[in-house]
């Protein structure tokens, strides 16, 4: 058996802003990412299912993926995929020999009511992401190119907007631990260790244990991708890749049958958008 674990920061307890990651306070967040981890391998440690996992890959997927402290857990299991830009970001690595895959620390979509540091892929450049007419989050489509490949997401963690936002999304939700309540967009009730140590460790346990229980999204024959950004000169740029249509001042479309290159495709829209982000 094999596990994946893909990292995102914003949803890593203690932190309510990105100015917690860059400035003085960051090694503060990374280091709380690190324990949220080592928490979970503890549970995986005691899953009844625990000797027959040979691997677990750890993805940083979080900006350019440096953040998480390149230390040993102490299981020879584990690798950890660490740097920026790579093909398929924020699961790079992930396949079909995976069986389940974790989100740990990720956040709500773009545009949620109280959702704590809310955005799609790229918070300077991005206003919204549907897919097939659904607004979607990041946990949303990451959930969609895993179940491309028959991998199952079994366990979530980050703030309760986006707890909801799963609950409303997958049919069998995966094992949620909530790190904090959002209160607006840089604002939270948040959770201190000794109440978060334990959750993690038994829903991490509980998420293998109910592996079978866990299935792949179903997906669609064809995807309609449309990104509205934050502003029409980033239209104006992203709408020279190949194969994208303008369809307003702010909006472009792509249409595919592979999840494959609808994920691509919203990274390339975000690393091409985000040049001009700041564009006068």
């Amino acid at each position: 058996m094999k596990v994946f674990i893909s990292v995102d920061m914003e949803g890593i307890h203690g932190a309510v802003s990105w100015s917690d990651m860059e400035g003085n306070g960051h090694q503060t967040v990374y280091e709380n990412a690190w324990k949220e981890l080592s928490w979970i391998v503890e549970g995986i440690n005691r899953s009844k299912y625990n000797d027959e996992i040979r691997e677990i890959c750890i993805c940083d997927s979080h900006a350019r993926g440096e953040g998480i402290p390149f230390r040993s857990f102490g299981d020879s299991r584990i690798n950890l995929i660490r740097g920026y830009p790579r093909p398929f970001y924020m699961l790079e690595g992930l396949d079909e020999s995976f069986d389940l895959l974790m989100l740990v620390g990720y956040h709500a979509k773009i545009g949620a009511l109280h959702g704590l540091m809310d955005h799609s892929y790229s918070s300077s450049c991005i206003y919204c992401v549907r897919l097939n007419g659904q607004e979607m989050s990041e946990a949303d489509i990451n959930a969609m190119l895993a179940s491309h490949y028959g991998v199952p997401v079994c366990f979530v963690s980050g703030d309760d907007i986006l707890e909801k936002e799963i609950e409303e999304h997958f049919p069998i939700p995966p094992i949620f631990i909530c790190t904090k309540q959002g209160l607006g967009r840089f604002a939270a009730k948040m959770y201190f260790e000794d109440n978060l140590k334990p959750k993690f460790v038994e829903g991490a346990m509980q998420a293998i244990d109910r592996k079978d229980t866990f299935k792949p999204l179903t997906l669609a024959p064809a995807y309609d991708l449309e990104i509205d950004f934050a502003s029409t000169v980033i239209a104006d740029a992203v709408s020279v890749i190949p194969g994208l249509e303008r369809r307003g001042g702010r909006r472009v479309l792509y249409r595919s049958t592979d999840m494959r290159s609808i994920y691509r495709m919203i990274h390339a829209a975000a690393m091409l958008g985000g040049k001009f982000a700041a564009f006068t």
